[in-house]
């Protein structure tokens, strides 16, 4: 019994030992080397000119379906947030940890978060915020044209952050987001 007890007591010590060094590596950044980097995203190709301020409005005209899970954004949308020839997201949801300015502390949370995205029919933009030396929010416009394909139409930045659809239509309206 007695040497049970001992072998429960080495036991319980190197696990207290063995969680302390854990927590002073991630407390000092040493355990971030371990954790793999996101990869690079796709390069998206935004038209030039874009398209003008009364088809930025009509085009957030309808009754969107409001997403607020990056995943599910239409595939080929979802695949600009995606980093190239991995799966990991480049974009985390709502609430979730991201990196908002421009010193990362670990290469593995994205840098852009999701406020929220809408998608009707053949139409789906995302509103988001990107870190980085500015931060920044962005809405992009999308045109889904096949399960597999999609052609970028806009990207804008804007003043703040919307609420909500009405609030992200009057920014557009407003010229906020430009």
């Amino acid at each position: 019994m007695v040497a049970r007890m001992q072998i429960s007591r080495k036991l319980a010590v190197a696990i207290v030992l063995a969680c302390s060094l854990l927590f002073a590596l991630a407390r000092t950044g040493v355990l971030r080397y371990w954790v793999q980097p996101l990869g690079e995203a796709p390069r998206i190709e935004f038209p030039q000119a874009g398209i003008s301020q009364a088809e930025r409005e009509q085009f957030l005209d309808g009754a969107f379906t409001i997403v607020r899970d990056v995943k599910a954004l239409p595939r080929p949308v979802l695949e600009t947030f995606t980093e190239v020839g991995g799966s990991r997201l480049l974009m985390a949801n709502p609430g979730k940890p991201f990196e908002p300015g421009d010193v990362i502390y670990d290469s593995s949370v994205p840098q852009k978060r999701l406020i929220f995205a809408g998608v009707l029919g053949d139409k789906c933009f995302v509103h988001y915020e990107q870190g980085g030396r500015a931060h920044m929010y962005v809405l992009a416009l999308f045109n889904v044209t096949s399960s597999t394909a999609m052609k970028p139409l806009w990207r804008g930045f804007c003043g703040g952050p919307a609420a909500n659809l009405s609030d992200l239509r009057s920014q557009v309206v407003s010229g906020k987001c430009r």
